[in-house]
């Protein structure tokens, strides 16, 4: 059986609604018979209808939802699922199948893998994981392993009640240090791991970071040149086969051992 897909579409204001229905220009690329599952983030009556129509002529189902943060629906469909999923972003080109390279029983997660890096934008260091722009998750596995996880260390009499947000982002302060950001899924990749796209793999998509909110992170120098990027994909989809290169080449220069001159200047 085919895992489902799930794409939470954000539209925050309505020049942002061609990055949102970027993903169904290529989505049966992608995804040719597996379900798909659209989930509208509080949409207007007028953009909820736009969402509908686009997702009826991919054959996928259209739900709005009211609004929710983006890891707090993950989590949602981590614990809910009774089987494995996808999670999309809308912000997406795809290439090739990916549904064939599906995981198997004995994967907790399968997706990009993301280093560790230094964020200028927030001036944080982020957490390894596997990005969540395309992720398979084995939810009932990942359901049942980080229970054992979380039981082999909060024993039985433990003080207190931590919070362990394997899902949800959260940030971490660190004194004399920039905080650790654990964006989404982060600490569920850091507890249980999970496979890596292999480069095969990698050229079947490509995902526009920040596609939802770069016009803010362009304030940072560095990342000035997010929107014309953008704006270029949306012209013509097929030069998104250059980003994953320079998304690669953007996290060796901020790897954790340097620091960014928007950095340097925030701290």
């Amino acid at each position: 059986m085919k895992a489902p897909v799930h794409i939470l579409v954000t539209v925050r204001k309505p020049s942002l609604l061609p990055m949102a229905g970027l993903v169904f220009r290529t989505l049966r690329t992608g995804f040719p018979t597996a379900p798909v599952f659209v989930w509208g983030n509080g949409l207007d009556v007028t953009t909820a209808e736009k969402l509908a129509h686009w997702s009826a002529a991919r054959g996928a189902t259209f739900t709005n939802l009211v609004p929710l943060h983006h890891d707090a629906w993950i989590e949602q469909l981590v614990l809910a699922a009774d089987a494995p999923l996808w999670i999309c972003d809308a912000d997406m080109v795809f290439f090739d199948n990916c549904e064939r390279w599906q995981g198997g029983p004995d994967d907790f997660m399968v997706g990009r893998h993301e280093p560790a890096w230094r964020e200028p934008w927030t001036r944080t260091e982020r957490v390894e994981r596997l990005h969540t722009c395309l992720l398979w998750m084995n939810a009932p596995a990942m359901r049942a392993a980080l229970h054992r996880w979380a039981l082999d260390r909060i024993k039985e009499g433990f003080p207190g009640e931590p919070q362990l947000p394997f899902i949800r982002q959260h940030i971490m302060p660190r004194l004399g240090r920039e905080p650790l950001f654990y964006d989404s899924c982060a600490g569920a990749y850091q507890a249980l791991g999970g496979r890596a796209c292999t480069k095969e793999q990698n050229r079947c998509f490509a995902h526009l970071n920040c596609g939802t909110y770069a016009e803010h992170v362009a304030k940072c120098p560095e990342l000035q040149d997010l929107p014309a990027m953008h704006a270029a994909v949306l012209a013509n989809p097929g030069m998104a086969g250059e980003l994953l290169e320079r998304q690669e080449e953007f996290y060796r220069r901020h790897s954790p051992s340097r620091r960014s001159p928007c950095q340097e200047k925030g701290k």
